[in-house]
């Protein structure tokens, strides 16, 4: 069985950077935004607007009427086709190599592969600087609405994530080891991290 980790992540407390360099520390394959790409081919659709379905949560809000009429059954049948298939694309990465997958809530899909599940957060002053710092987010035009997006986003995340598992998104009991960023540098966690990871793998058998 594939080492993988998997990471959640409130926005930006910085859980793509971990990601990255996390993978680079530990020579696997990180995926990211490269899961919609995949979707988007196998399915015939554009890429932005997967990625903007599976973050607005949008799947969520289907009701269980839906689909009387031709137009909202063909939208609920592309909607789930989206779901199937990146539970698909999922099960492949983690079939293929070692791999880092950020988001998703690949930590619930691909719970029966045993992957290491990460959870970064940080408190929302750090959040907000690292927002501004590196343009995470592009409609916040002041503090005040970078902070609502932040919580809006990351309540979008918690409610996607509950589509498949009644553990509450963020919630420790989740995740095998949690990081708080706040005021620190990423690059400087990430051989602690690794060594934590690789201590995991070892003790569940999994070696390089």
């Amino acid at each position: 069985m594939n080492r993988i980790i998997t990471i959640s992540r409130e926005f930006g407390s910085g859980g793509r950077e971990v990601g990255k360099r996390l993978a680079d520390a530990l020579h696997c394959a990180y995926y990211d935004s490269e899961i919609e790409a995949s979707i988007a081919q196998n399915l015939d659709l554009d890429e932005g607007y997967i990625a903007r379905s599976l973050e607005s949560g949008a799947f969520t809000n289907i009701p269980l009427h839906f689909g009387r009429t031709i137009a909202s059954s063909y939208l609920y049948k592309q909607q789930v086709d989206i779901l199937v298939e990146k539970r698909k694309v999922l099960r492949e990465i983690a079939a293929a190599s070692d791999c880092v997958i950020v988001g998703r809530a690949a930590d619930v899909i691909l719970a029966d592969q045993h992957p290491l599940k990460l959870f970064v957060y940080a408190d929302l002053a750090h959040k907000l600087a690292r927002c501004a710092r590196y343009e995470e987010t592009s409609s916040a035009s002041s503090p005040k609405a970078l902070e609502k997006e932040i919580k809006q986003v990351d309540a979008r995340r918690a409610k996607y994530h509950g589509m498949f598992s009644p553990v509450k998104w963020g919630d420790r009991a989740n995740y095998h080891l949690c990081i708080n960023t706040t005021g620190l540098e990423i690059k400087q966690l990430i051989p602690h991290i690794a060594g934590y990871a690789g201590a995991w793998f070892a003790m569940n058998g999994r070696q390089p």
